[in-house]
């Protein structure tokens, strides 16, 4: 069964472009355009993971990260943040909103798939 995935952006084109590289994978994408849809979504699906925009109209990033953490069916859910916002101080908020990475935009396809390869697989066995 194919892993799913929840994008937020507010941006269509990084959207689409994750949401592309993405299937061509073999992932179940599913887009959300801000913060309050993520929400929403989150609470009506199970998701394997995260990617998630900082800076969107609304409901910020940090604040969705929160939200997902304090919640106990989806607080185990591995968000990665996906942001043009760099800087230690928004690195900083992103992990203690409970993110578990941070990717710097613009990125790459490889590095995308690679970030979500290693957070999906299971751990190694002792």
């Amino acid at each position: 069964m194919a892993k799913r995935i929840l994008v937020v952006d507010d941006d269509e084109n990084i959207l689409s472009l994750e949401r592309t590289i993405l299937e061509q994978k073999g992932f179940d994408v599913t887009a959300a355009g801000g913060g309050a849809e993520a929400l929403k979504l989150i609470g009506d699906n199970d998701f394997d993971l995260v990617l998630l925009d900082v800076m969107m109209p609304e409901i910020d990033g940090f604040t969705v990260c929160r939200r997902i953490k304090e919640e106990p069916r989806t607080k185990e859910i591995p968000v990665i943040f996906l942001t043009a916002k760099g800087g230690g101080e928004a690195l900083a908020e992103g992990f203690e909103s409970g993110a578990i990475m941070y990717i710097n935009k613009p990125f790459t396809a490889n590095k995308l798939l690679t970030i979500v390869n290693t957070m999906l697989e299971p751990p190694a066995a002792p």
